[in-house]
């Protein structure tokens, strides 16, 4: 790796710490208000509904040179919700405060993927690139579910939500140290190109088949990943275990994918980014269907990492679908990545919603194994279905220059 290309990941790596440290906490805070687990799952969707919101508009604007000044201003609006969420003792003031987070999320998301691509030094493999990219964000997801959960067991919610709004100025120090790169040429002139497009332009992009596929891929792998992340906390209590260990659980699934994925980039090479993504998210819903057999803590946490596994595999297989198969001439980067980061909101969205209800209508346990199946089901139907348009669309487009 490029020293370059690791100073780039440092501002990242303290986003997700800061972000996790909360988000980790967030479920079994609103069961101890005796919020229902319909009423959980639909408030924690709130983040990224609005988090979706912001993909586009913030996509549509990106330039590198004012990158770093947007994202600060939002993770700064991160640690401020932060704060107020140990001030959120109903439903309503809640639901604003975490609608607020999301929004200031997904900008900063957006803003850095695009930025980051755009930054990497011209020598650095930009699939392995890709890689470290969601490495280092597995690796802040792990830590910060760690620590967030050690700490809420000793200090509370109330403080462990306070010092992770003071981490968010840690992610600014290091952005204006470490997250200067000069704009290559052609991203000059992506982005002329790019502050002419309009949303509905913007959102045709969706239509060619190779972004369509990472769409979907990356819609299901948060749709399994956010339903198992909500409930996992929930499960954990349910059968006796205490913050400390369901905190360890999340930072070991989130350390396995920090610890695969950035060597996932080599399986990628081999075995294909378009294979491992259609096998990797079913295989993933087999191994989360084997959580409601075990009630202990070493076998719920050896299942659970072994899931982690399988969404690192994916995870770096679709990222490299973004990098080779969407052509940058069709889909300019801010408004791919914006799109990419959108179809994860819309997982995130229905994930703990879809939990939450199935939750309601038959268990907690109930959640892993309709959940995945449902999700296997509805995956592979939508890859079937774009493959098919996508024949049919290339068929027609090609009909003129036969004629």
């Amino acid at each position: 790796m490029n020293l370059n290309t690791l100073k780039l990941l440092l501002p990242v790596i303290a986003v997700t710490i800061q972000n996790n440290s909360s988000t980790t906490l967030i479920p079994p805070f609103l069961q101890d208000l005796h919020m229902p687990v319909a009423v959980i799952g639909t408030l924690i969707s709130l983040n990224p509904i609005f988090a979706l919101l912001s993909r586009l508009p913030v996509g549509m604007v990106y330039r590198q040179d004012r990158a770093r000044l947007l994202i600060s201003i939002a993770v700064v609006v991160m640690g401020i919700t932060n704060f107020f969420y140990s001030f959120a003792t109903d439903s309503l003031s809640f639901a604003i405060i975490h609608s607020v987070n999301g929004f200031a999320y997904g900008a900063v998301t957006t803003l850095y993927m695009a930025f980051y691509v755009d930054s990497l030094p011209p020598e650095e493999n930009r699939n392995h690139a890709m890689g470290y990219y969601v490495g280092t964000l597995a690796l802040g997801y792990s830590t910060g579910n760690f620590f967030g959960g050690l700490i809420a067991d000793h200090l509370g919610y109330g403080s462990t939500f306070q010092l992770a709004a003071f981490l968010s100025l840690i992610p600014c120090l290091l952005l204006w140290l470490f997250g200067r790169g000069e704009a290559r040429s052609e991203a000059v002139v992506q982005h002329k190109s790019q502050s002419k497009l309009t949303f509905g332009k913007s959102w045709k992009a969706i239509l060619e088949p190779e972004l369509a596929i990472v769409v979907i891929t990356a819609l299901f792998l948060n749709l399994i990943h956010q339903m198992g992340g909500v409930f996992i906390s929930l499960y954990g209590l349910a059968v006796g275990m205490n913050l400390t260990q369901i905190g360890t659980i999340r930072a070991a699934y989130a350390g396995c994918n920090a610890v695969t994925r950035p060597v996932s980039g080599h399986v990628v090479n081999k075995f294909g980014h378009r294979r491992l993504s259609y096998a990797g998210i079913p295989l993933q819903c087999a191994i989360l269907m084997l959580l409601p057999l075990f009630t202990g803590f070493g076998a719920v946490i050896t299942v659970y990492i072994c899931s982690g596994f399988m969404r690192a595999v994916v995870v770096v297989a679709n990222a490299v679908g973004l990098v080779q198969d969407v052509d940058e001439t069709r889909v300019p980067r801010g408004v791919g990545s914006a799109i990419y980061n959108a179809a994860g909101d819309v997982g995130n969205i229905l994930g703990p919603a879809a939990g939450g209800f199935i939750a309601y209508a038959t268990s907690i346990s109930g959640v892993f194994v309709v959940g995945p199946l449902a999700t296997t089901l509805l995956f592979l139907l939508g890859i079937f279905a774009v493959r098919r348009f996508g024949g049919a669309r290339a068929a027609v487009l090609q009909q003129p220059a036969a004629q």
